[in-house]
């Protein structure tokens, strides 16, 4: 299985299926594109987003490499890495796939973007760096639990020594929400974290 490492250029992960996204904006009558500034304009919609599972925000993290992986098809961090985050309670509505990609792939919503199963670009010097993966999954209503793990020996570049597990576990409904923007109770960022 090939790893999976993310470079986050912009501010922050997200977790989101295109299709609750559209669906969302289609229901909220919102043609714009531009889905982090019409966050940041409506925190009511921002709010509602969250609760619906629309998407999972994970920010401020540092723009380097992650290791990314799902304990669902059976990815763990081996014994060369330490946990050291946990976080679970955050609602995500599955449509057949979702993603977890650089958050600022949501600043211009573009949907053939999605339609292949990762997202990269190649620097200058030809190395080819991924923004996001798409996971097949089956469709519904889940509650994910966010770990966060740094390398005990850290590795030279351009390998990652920070990574993120995320579990889902399949619920009937969504009860509330948990805003992961919530400074006073969230830090995501694992290369801060000693």
């Amino acid at each position: 299985m090939k790893e999976k490492v993310i470079t986050v250029s912009s501010y922050g992960i997200a977790l989101f299926s295109e299709n609750a996204v559209s669906t969302f904006l289609k229901e909220n009558k919102i043609r714009s594109k531009k889905l982090l500034k019409i966050f940041q304009e409506n925190q009511s919609l921002y709010l509602d987003s969250l609760a619906k599972g629309v998407w999972i925000p994970i920010l401020p993290v540092d723009s380097i490499k992650y290791q990314i992986k799902t304990s669902n098809l059976g990815e763990v961090f081996g014994d060369e890495w330490e946990k050291t985050l946990e976080e679970d309670g955050f609602n995500l509505n599955v449509y057949d796939s979702f993603w977890i990609a650089s958050i600022g792939l949501l600043s211009d919503l573009a949907k053939e973007s999605f339609e292949a199963e990762s997202i990269s670009y190649e620097t200058l010097d030809g190395n080819k760096l991924y923004q996001g993966f798409k996971f097949r999954y089956p469709s519904g209503k889940y509650t994910v639990k966010i770990e966060g793990y740094r390398r005990n020996v850290e590795k030279a570049f351009p390998e990652p020594n920070f990574g993120y597990l995320f579990s889902l576990d399949k619920v009937d409904e969504f009860c509330g929400y948990k805003d992961p923007r919530e400074d006073d109770n969230y830090f995501f960022n694992v290369a801060q974290i000693k």
